[in-house]
């Protein structure tokens, strides 16, 4: 019988996976440091997530290897982190990785002094490659720590140095075309034809496209319209969308999103259900309220929790094999649609542009819906109920494989991600089950993952919240609860984002440049607290601070907030310019403290006309409703009349008010759709 190390304890599907190797392996706390300190042991950092291929592999080759676990335990005090657990940890190995010319990935294995701070590191190595690895760290140690530690006082003080490049100021008003040169520069990245940004790997970026959408609306540009358009219909036309059980994996492996690396996130289909709610809104395209619904219903099916919370992942792998569970051979899908296969068959492309390796297919849609029709002499409306049924039956036989791992811990961050989609979803197509999963998700984050001490936890699960929360969580959360203010109208939200914006400011906020740490000053065990401002597949958590506190500052009548966000937006002019790809939540910020664009509606019917004007207004756009009083401050000095009406305010001031929606749209400067 194998024998538990430490891990055994731990929640995290990650680490128990791993809680029966012969690694004795310890999770990342005060009393694993302190250990290898006793010791006088360097720290062995291995981090990775559940669903992450890679990690699997290195664990089979190489962490259960009796041989290999030896030379581990023996040399070192081993600790296994859930990256998604613990953000800050991953950033700062993986800052010191990347400083030292090493490309960063999963899972990043690093060396580290027995205090906690970084010396070297990698990503997977084989079998034969780690144990070389392994003696010449040992040797190192014993005969030449010395060298080992000037090279970690240089890594500390290189990520020192790089967090106080990032927060330089410039004042934008002597600067107007700061918009303007993060877009052009950030279109050299555009992939035209296939859309999206760059080359394989192909990320979604979806929080990218939602800048660019914003802009290409208030800047009327067609260019930037027509990108995020082609990139929305190229992916879901690919396999990087499920085409059988909606929602999408974390990229593709391909530029033309054929072949993704099959895990599938909650974070990525919580932000791509509010870039095609978004998307709908705009272009009005059928094809993306089926992509949005479908999505969500994926969630609901698969990440959904039954005390309301949402779901980590899915992995990449069943039974061992990455995408098992999604492929398809011409023979099974020819059994499956019986009549109808050589129809359905070239439509989702297999044998042709779905074929992959070894006989198995990736579906994807090749043909567009009119063409196909068209092609095939059958009405739209008869080839989508036929659709429909050719995919329940491919989905019915599916669900008869062994299905991928599921990492069932609810992340508050990542649940914060998905209210604000089911809130934009609700604004946009008006299912109120949408808001209603928003509303529950929050009444229970808020009951069941509070900190005793303030503030919130991380993680929950198994009726047990730990980790006390990062910066993303918060600022996730802070638009969270403004977003759901604005679906549901409810102001305890307001005022619980503001005790939220508070916790932050008191114990995240770097005083010196205004930004915020990812970890709690006072409860933090890293040599270097990071300051994340580069937007990744999720947007900075300081991007997300700066624009939650900006709508917070609005409805909340707080000039102080958005004066705050204006001076986290002047640190990140340079880097902006420098790197206008992984700054686009920035971009974000920068539209709206340039317009600061809020409706507010008060008199009878109120709610109700906010309801209906939000399913035609831009994200961008906050909104405050009324019937009779309110405790928010942005209805103070503001008359309440027995007449519904429609104030527009922005950065040059009130509008006059208007009395009906049609004006009020108008006003704003929008053009009701048909």
């Amino acid at each position: 019988m194998k024998k538990a190390n430490q891990l055994l304890h731990e929640s995290s599907p990650y680490l128990l996976q791993h809680a029966y190797n012969p690694v004795d392996w310890h999770p990342w706390n005060a009393a694993s440091l302190q250990l290898a300190q006793q010791t006088n042991r360097m720290l062995l950092v291995s981090i990775g997530y559940s669903a992450c291929h890679w990690c699997h592999v290195m664990e089979h080759e190489s962490f259960e290897n009796e041989y290999v676990a030896g030379l581990m335990n023996q040399n070192f005090v081993c600790i296994k982190v859930d990256r998604e657990e613990r953000p800050d940890v991953d950033h700062l190995f993986m800052d010191a990785v990347q400083l030292l010319g090493i490309r960063g990935g999963w899972p990043l294995n690093c060396f580290a002094l027995p205090g906690g701070m970084p010396v070297w590191g990698g990503t997977y190595f084989r079998t034969d490659q780690w144990i070389d690895v392994l003696q010449q760290m040992a040797d190192y140690w014993q005969n030449k720590a010395g060298a080992l530690i000037e090279q970690a006082n240089k890594i500390k003080e290189a990520l020192q140095t790089q967090q106080k490049k990032i927060h330089h100021f410039h004042p934008f008003d002597d600067d107007p075309g700061l918009l303007h040169e993060l877009i052009e520069q950030g279109k050299h990245g555009f992939d035209v034809v296939h859309g999206g940004f760059g080359g394989a790997p192909k990320f979604p970026m979806p929080d990218a496209l939602m800048f660019y959408l914003a802009s290409g609306q208030i800047l009327e540009d067609e260019f930037l319209l027509n990108h995020v358009d082609r990139s929305l219909m190229k992916m879901t036309s690919g396999g990087i969308y499920d085409q059988i059980g909606g929602g999408f994996a974390r990229y593709a492996v391909d530029s033309r999103w054929h072949i993704p690396h099959f895990e599938k996130m909650l974070y990525d289909n919580a932000q791509l259900v509010k870039l095609f709610s978004e998307a709908f809104g705009y272009f009005r395209k059928d094809h993306f309220r089926m992509v949005a619904l479908e999505t969500i219903n994926f969630v609901l099916r698969e990440l959904y929790g039954d005390e309301g919370l949402f779901l980590s992942a899915l992995d990449a792998d069943s039974e061992g094999v990455e995408g098992k569970y999604y492929v398809w051979t011409a023979l099974e899908a020819e059994e499956v649609l019986g009549d109808r296969a050589p129809v359905f068959m070239q439509w989702f492309g297999i044998g042709k542009e779905a074929a992959w390796e070894h006989d198995f297919n990736v579906l994807v849609t090749p043909i567009p819906k009119a063409d196909f029709c068209e092609k095939h002499a059958i009405p739209p409306p008869d080839f989508d109920n036929l659709l429909a049924e050719a995919k329940h039956k491919l989905f019915v036989r599916r669900t008869q494989r062994i299905r991928p791992g599921l990492d069932d811990k609810r992340i508050l961050g990542w649940n914060a991600l998905m209210i604000s989609a089911l809130c934009r979803a609700y604004d946009v197509f008006g299912e109120t089950t949408h808001l209603h999963f928003a509303e529950k998700a929050m009444r229970f984050i808020r009951q069941n993952m509070y900190n005793p001490s303030g503030g919130y936890f991380r993680t929950w699960k198994n009726g047990i919240a730990k980790i006390p929360a990062f910066l993303d969580d918060y600022s996730l959360t802070i638009s969270a609860l403004t977003d759901l203010y604005q679906s549901s109208l409810d102001e305890s939200l307001v005022m619980h984002a503001l005790e939220l914006a508070e916790f932050a400011n008191t114990h995240f906020r770097d005083d010196e440049s205004g930004l915020f740490f990812l970890a709690e000053r006072e409860n933090t065990e890293l040599a270097v607290n990071p300051l994340e401002t580069y937007d990744h597949v999720i947007p900075s958590s300081n991007a997300v601070m700066g624009l939650a506190m900006a709508k917070l500052g609005l409805l909340a009548g707080r000039n102080d907030y958005l004066e705050h966000s204006k001076r986290m937006l002047q640190s990140q002019k340079e880097q902006m310019n420098n790197h206008p790809g992984s700054h686009t939540h920035w971009g974000q910020l920068y539209l709206f403290l340039e317009q600061q664009p809020m409706l507010l509606i008060s008199g009878p019917g109120a709610k109700m006309a906010c309801r209906s004007i939000r399913k035609k207004l831009p994200a961008l756009v906050v909104t405050a409703a009324t019937e009779t009083e309110s405790a928010l401050a942005v209805f103070e000095g503001k008359t309440l009349s027995n007449e519904l009406h429609y104030l527009y305010c922005d950065s040059k001031g009130c509008r006059m008010a208007v009395f009906t929606e049609e004006q009020a749209l108008e006003t704003i400067g929008l053009k009701e759709k048909k």
